[in-house]
C-alpha cells in the first residue's frame, strides 16, 4: 500500500473552502480544480479566484516546497539547467529546487538512479532529465509507490508512470529539422549524418521524426550513418574527423545529441563548414556564436527555463490537490539573425 505523502507545506485550502467561498458546490470546484468539462467560464473564473484569494491569505505560513532535481547530461546543457534552477529559485514564490547534475560520459546510470530513489523520497516532488534504463524507470516508480510527484523534463520516461512530461514535442523537433535540411539542400541524391549520444528518448524521437519527414517530403536524401558521440567537444570532434576521412563529407549534420563545438570543429578541421548544412539543438553561449559564425545553420531549441518553472508549478499545484495535464512547450527555430547576440 503506497505512503501517504508528507508535504512540508502549509495545507492548501479545501475544496469545501473554496467552494465556499465561491458560492458554488464542491463538485463544481473539484472539475475546475481537474480541468475537467461542464463548467462555464464565469464559474471557472470565479472558483480559480477564490483558490488565489484562499492562498493570498495563507502566504504568510508558507513553507518552500523542496524539490530534487537530477539531470544527466552533457556540460553544457547541465550548466544551462543550472542556472535555470536558480533563476526559478529566485522568481517562483514557494519553491525550493536543489539540482544534482552528472555528465552523460562519466554517469553510472545504476548510481544515478539510486540518487534518485533516496534523495527523491526525501524531497516533496522531484525533476528528472536522464535516459531511457531500467533503474532509472524503476527509481521513479518506487517514488511514485509512495506519493511524490515525478515530472519528467525536455526527455521523456513513459515507462516509468512518472507523474507528467514537461518539454517540447520531441518527434516534432525532429521533422522541422529534416524540413530546415530538405529546403537547404538541392533536389538530388544527398546524403546526411545524424549524431546521437545515449539513449536519450528525446533523441530517439528527434531521430524517428526527422527519418519520417525524409522519406515523405525528400526521398532522394538518404542517411548513410550515425555517428555515436559521448556529448564531449573533444571525443566528438575526433569521431567526426575519422568519419570524414573514411566516408568523406555529407551533404548535412543533424546532431540531436549535445557536442556542437566538437561538431564544429570538425566541420572547420576538414575546410568544408561552407559547404555543410548543419543543424543541432540547444540554444547556449557557443551555439549562438556557431550561428553568428555560420559553422551551424540552425537551432532547434525550446525555452527550459520556463518548462522547469511550469514543472516546479506542477508540482507545488499537486501537493495542493490541483493536477491539470501540462503541454508541449513551444519549438524554438534559431538562425543567425535571431539567436539573441
Amino acid at each position: 500500500m503506497a505512503e501517504p505523502v508528507q508535504v512540508r507545506t502549509w495545507k492548501g485550502p479545501s475544496v469545501q473552502e473554496i467552494a465556499r467561498l465561491a458560492g458554488v458546490g464542491s463538485a463544481t470546484v473539484d472539475r475546475v480544480l481537474n480541468n475537467r468539462s461542464g463548467v462555464r467560464e464565469k464559474t471557472r473564473a470565479r472558483v480559480l479566484g477564490a483558490l488565489e484569494k484562499l492562498r493570498d491569505e495563507n502566504t504568510g505560513r508558507e513553507i518552500p516546497v523542496l524539490i530534487r532535481l537530477f539531470c544527466d547530461s552533457g556540460e553544457t546543457f547541465n550548466a544551462a539547467i543550472a542556472a535555470a534552477v536558480s533563476e526559478v529559485n529566485r522568481t517562483l514564490a514557494g519553491v525550493d529546487i536543489q539540482g544534482a547534475y552528472v555528465t552523460t560520459s562519466e554517469v553510472d546510470p545504476l548510481a544515478f538512479a539510486r540518487r534518485v530513489e533516496q534523495e527523491g523520497s526525501e524531497a516533496d516532488g522531484v525533476v528528472v532529465i536522464a535516459r531511457e534504463h531500467p533503474s532509472v524507470n524503476r527509481a521513479i516508480r518506487k517514488l511514485r509507490t509512495i506519493g511524490r510527484p515525478v515530472i519528467c523534463l525536455t526527455t521523456d520516461l513513459p515507462s516509468s508512470r512518472r507523474s507528467a512530461y514537461v518539454g517540447n514535442d520531441q518527434y516534432a523537433a525532429g521533422s522541422v529539422a529534416a524540413l530546415l535540411i530538405g529546403n537547404a539542400l538541392p533536389k538530388e541524391h544527398k546524403s546526411i549524418l545524424i549524431v546521437m549520444s545515449v539513449p536519450f528518448r528525446c533523441q530517439q524521437e528527434r531521430e524517428m521524426g526527422f527519418r519520417r519527414v525524409l522519406r515523405s517530403d525528400f526521398p532522394y536524401l538518404k542517411i548513410e550513418e550515425r555517428v555515436i558521440s559521448d556529448e564531449r567537444s573533444e571525443s566528438t570532434c575526433d569521431q567526426l574527423t575519422r568519419y570524414f576521412e573514411a566516408n568523406g563529407q555529407p551533404a548535412a549534420i543533424y546532431n540531436v545529441a549535445g557536442g556542437n563545438r566538437g561538431v564544429a570543429k570538425a566541420l572547420e578541421n576538414a575546410g568544408k563548414a561552407d559547404e555543410t548544412i548543419f543543424v543541432g539543438h540547444e540554444l547556449s553561449n557557443h551555439s549562438r556564436h556557431l550561428l553568428e559564425s555560420g559553422t551551424m545553420n540552425y537551432v532547434i531549441s525550446h525555452d527550459f527555463g520556463a518548462e522547469l518553472a511550469s514543472a516546479a508549478r506542477w508540482i507545488k499545484d499537486n501537493l495542493h490537490g490541483v493536477t491539470i495535464e501540462p503541454g508541449h512547450s513551444q519549438i524554438l527555430v534559431h538562425t543567425r539573425y535571431n539567436c539573441g547576440l
